[in-house]
C-alpha cells in the first residue's frame, strides 16, 4: 500500500520545482504557503524573508519537512529553490 504521505510530498515537490523556474520580484511566501496548505500541511511561520541570500528549514507538520534557499541576483529578482523531505 502507498504510503498516502509520500505521494502529497511528491506533488507538492513536483509544484515547488515549476515555480523555481521563475524569478521573483520578491520571495513568494504567500504562494508557497498556499501550496503547503493545499497539499494538506501547515504555512509557512510569519517571518521576514529577506537579504541577497538566505534560507529557511521548518517543519511543516507530520515530520514533513520544508526547505528554501534564495538568492537575489544582480536584476534584482529572487531564484529559489524549494523542496520537502
Amino acid at each position: 500500500m502507498a504510503n498516502p504521505m509520500k505521494k502529497a510530498i511528491t506533488a507538492l515537490n513536483r509544484k515547488l520545482s515549476e515555480m523555481g523556474r521563475t524569478y521573483f520580484d520578491s520571495i513568494p511566501t504567500t504562494d508557497i504557503s498556499a501550496l503547503l496548505v493545499a497539499a494538506g500541511f501547515r504555512p509557512l511561520e510569519d517571518g521576514i524573508y529577506c537579504g541577497s541570500t538566505g534560507e529557511c528549514h521548518e517543519n511543516i507538520g507530520a515530520g514533513a519537512w520544508f526547505r528554501m534557499q534564495w538568492y537575489k541576483m544582480g536584476s534584482g529578482r529572487y531564484e529559489i529553490t524549494a523542496y520537502v523531505s
